[in-house]
């Protein structure tokens, strides 16, 4: 959830009345609970206007969702006519407004921040304590034997921590607990099937990362590319001159199809690349094998689908991982996948007239 936005209203600000009004609605709610009756029930819109004047009137949104009243008070900034919409109730809005007290209340050199509420509302007193509020008494309305009202206070000149800074420690905490008990169930480890596909750039250069991983931790692998090859590539180039110890590279593509323009041999290259592609799975050795742009071969026909999908399924050893790539992968090979991912084409300097360029395509 969004961290609120805080605004403070001036007396002459237009959302004034919608605060008044808020303050109003919010403690009617309250109102069948508490005893004696809140102050608020004689409070008038100049009365709001005043404090605003006096002190500081802070609201979550416009028209205010939660707002509160800030008056200074000798070394202190006391806090009142704090109120939330019943409809934004347990957003953190409350949380914010005291967050902001605090915040204020150090700007202004003061030492404390303080606050009163009725006895009977132990939900709030739970909320202030969460905030590091600590009670210092208890009050009694004139006409009463028992204490109506319990005082809090947070003092400033404490040795504190940034509140952002503890409460993002403390989501942080949080989700660290939450991803370690996740991670505890993940023991399983095994040779994967990877799908790179869609429109968007980067199927192959995410899937040459993932090569030169392997490479960085000495593990052999291999690549079979079944379109790409008639032009120069960086990271083919790379790998043949400095890793081709630890990287079988093989291409075995000529051009797309529109380059070409013949079915046949398209249909012998691509059969030439899976028989390559078939040899180097087999073998243990490769932790990874790239088939690059063999969907785009599934997609024409050059390859039968289900020859793939078996052999896959059937003679893959359990360690390799395969990873495929290439537009417009069929959903029996999405489906059989344990990982796949499609890029999604957002924007391409090629529609505005810039061709390939080294680095960047190849």
């Amino acid at each position: 959830m969004p961290e609120p936005v805080l605004r403070r209203l001036s007396p002459s600000d237009p959302d004034l009345p919608a605060a008044f009004a808020l303050i109003r609605r919010a403690f009617a709610d309250i109102a069948p609970f508490i005893d004696p009756p809140s102050s608020v029930e004689r409070m008038t819109v100049e009365d709001l206007r005043a404090g605003a004047a006096a002190g500081e009137l802070w609201a979550i949104g416009a028209p205010p969702l939660a707002c509160a009243l800030l008056t200074p008070k000798g070394d202190a900034l006391y806090l009142g006519r704090l109120a939330v919409a019943p409809e934004a109730r347990r957003q953190g809005l409350a949380r914010a407004l005291l967050r902001q007290a605090c915040v204020r209340a150090r700007a202004r050199g003061l030492a404390r921040v303080t606050l009163g509420c009725r006895v009977e509302l132990t939900g709030n007193h739970a909320l202030f304590r969460s905030e590091g509020f600590h009670e210092t008494h208890r009050e009694t309305h004139p006409g009463y034997a028992r204490p109506t009202s319990v005082w809090f206070e947070k003092r400033m000149t404490d040795p504190i921590e940034d509140d952002a800074a503890a409460r993002h420690a403390e989501k942080m905490a949080k989700k660290k607990a939450a991803r370690d008990r996740i991670m505890a169930t993940k023991t399983e480890e095994r040779g994967l099937i990877i799908v790179h596909t869609g429109k968007g750039k980067g199927k192959s250069s995410a899937a040459f990362g993932m090569i030169f991983r392997c490479i960085a931790h000495g593990m052999p692998c291999a690549v079979v590319q079944f379109i790409k090859g008639a032009r120069a590539a960086g990271e083919r180039d790379l790998i043949q001159r400095h890793f081709a110890d630890l990287c079988e590279f093989h291409s075995m593509g000529e051009g797309f199809t529109w380059e070409t323009q013949d079915r046949d041999r398209d249909i012998a290259a691509a059969t030439a690349a899976w028989d390559k592609a078939k040899t180097l799975i087999r073998d243990p050795r490769h932790r990874m094998v790239l088939l690059d742009e063999i969907n785009i071969a599934l997609r024409y026909g050059y390859l039968d689908l289900e020859a793939v999908l078996t052999f896959l399924r059937e003679e893959k050893p359990p360690a390799t991982h395969v990873v495929l790539t290439g537009r417009n992968a069929h959903e029996r090979l999405i489906e059989m996948a344990d990982l796949a991912t499609e890029m999604e084409l957002l924007k391409h300097p090629f529609r505005s007239g810039v061709k390939a360029q080294p680095g960047v395509e190849f």
